[in-house]
């Protein structure tokens, strides 16, 4: 079994990307942290970064309802994936593909318009 779950902070708005054959992604930063203690005894914060991407009509939503800094629940798999660059070197990613996101938090907004776009978006999930 492929799953992952993660709980982090988004790190900047999503960004979109269609293809040639009209497949739609929505892809963003996740960061997740973790505390331990070290060998002296000091409490250390480790981030880390993760890709994370939805494809097709999820696509959409995260592009309409996720913004930078919101806290998010995504749950997916693990993709490992290869391609060749455009200077011919072949180049290895990982990823995660969401399957389904939760909002935990949205980012704080300034304005009466950002309110409207978080009520309407808490509807839709």
């Amino acid at each position: 079994m492929n799953k992952a779950i993660l709980l982090g902070h988004v790190g900047a708005d999503p960004q979109e990307y269609t293809f040639a054959n009209g497949v739609k992604i929505a892809s963003f930063s996740l960061a997740t942290s973790r505390r331990f203690k070290d060998g002296s005894g000091n409490i250390v914060e480790q981030t880390s970064w993760h890709k994370v991407k939805f494809t097709g009509e999820q696509a959409d939503k995260i592009m309409r309802i996720v913004k930078k800094g919101a806290c998010v629940q995504v749950d997916g798999s693990i993709r490992y994936d290869t391609f060749t660059n455009k200077e011919e070197i072949e180049v290895h990613t990982t990823s995660i593909q969401g399957e389904t996101i939760r909002i935990i938090a949205f980012p704080k907004r300034e304005s009466a318009e950002g309110a409207k776009e978080e009520k309407e978006a808490s509807e839709e999930e």
